[in-house]
């Protein structure tokens, strides 16, 4: 069952969940634009800054993929070099190796990031969702697949954390659980969780260094392909009569366009579809539309992530049907 939590139906997060006032955040943006729960399409790029400073809301590097998957840009990690401190080697960002366990609500995680000085560093922030993607593991560090933390075992981290992406009208904000939200104990699960955000819902997983938001064009497209030019990832759209189909079909359309064409990761389709789908490189994406991904979920067989405008994310099988968008 998929849970839908807009602007327009912020009943649903009262169902059950983990926390009362969370609900999966697995709803895609609707045909007008509006996001999912917590997650509007204009972001905060800079609301959880230092002095101010502006940040991306758009993935600015290479996405990392989980370790052992043979995938491009396989997580790196150095936490040698400054204790407590975890250097991501593909993203170039610097996070808390333990963000600890208390939760906030939102604006006090945004200022307990603001005002940390750890290390020397006093540029701390609350991270873009796109920057918590960017951890997130499909290989859960857990061995018990009823209990899994999909983030690398570098980290002290599991649970829910705040992003800095915009409160919703309804008052709504975003979080990441590195539990994902249900997987292996539910019916749902999803990356992203939309929450209340004036409730002690999520931790403060601080974060520093980024890039400034990018002013020139970021796609380029050419024919059928779509040239991301901050992750380096080229989009490849697949015939009118193979947009949509089971899981096999997807893997089909993608083997059939050769050329190392292939399925993208879960975290490499949410590079496109955070915070919100160009439509203009994408024209033909249906708003309501789950796009697969390669990303199986081991709590739950013959599973796999699918992917949403606006970040949206749920666990489906692998006989149902869902859009088929390709990358190399």
């Amino acid at each position: 069952m998929r849970i839908y939590l807009g602007a327009c139906g912020c009943s649903a997060l009262l169902v059950a969940c983990a926390l009362s006032a969370c609900g999966s955040d697995a709803t895609p943006a609707s045909p007008s634009g509006s996001a999912g729960a917590g997650s509007d399409a204009a972001g905060s790029a800079g609301e959880a800054g230092s002095a101010g400073s502006q940040v991306s809301d758009s993935a600015q590097w290479p996405m990392p993929n989980s370790v052992g998957l043979g995938l491009p840009n396989p997580a790196n990690y150095d936490s040698s070099t400054t204790p407590g401190i975890v250097h991501d080697l593909v993203t170039g960002l610097d996070w808390l190796q333990d963000p600890g366990t208390e939760l906030y609500p939102r604006a006090d995680a945004v200022n307990h990031c603001a005002e940390l000085s750890f290390a020397g560093f006093d540029d701390w922030r609350v991270p873009e969702f796109i920057e918590l993607v960017s951890l997130f593991s499909v290989v859960p560090s857990e061995a018990d697949p009823l209990d899994p933390v999909y983030i690398a075992p570098v980290f002290q981290a599991q649970g829910r954390f705040w992003s800095a992406s915009s409160v919703t009208s309804a008052n709504l904000g975003r979080l990441l659980d590195f539990t994902a939200d249900g997987c292996g104990t539910s019916t749902s699960c999803s990356i992203g969780v939309g929450g209340k955000a004036d409730e002690a819902l999520g931790g403060a997983f601080c974060v520093r260094g980024s890039q400034p938001p990018v002013t020139s064009a970021r796609y380029q497209t050419d024919g059928d392909e779509v040239a991301d030019l901050r992750t380096g990832l080229t989009w490849i759209g697949v015939p009118v009569n193979d947009q949509t189909g089971a899981y096999a079909d997807a893997v089909d359309a993608c083997d059939a366009l050769g050329s190392g064409a292939r399925l993208p990761s879960i975290t490499e389709l949410l590079s496109i579809l955070v915070p919100i789908l160009d439509k203009k490189a994408f024209p033909d994406w249906p708003a309501d539309a789950f796009a697969w991904s390669s990303s199986t979920i081991p709590a739950k067989p013959d599973t796999y992530w699918a992917g949403a405008i606006t970040g949206a994310t749920e666990a489906a099988l692998a006989t149902s049907h869902n859009r088929i968008e390709c990358v190399r």
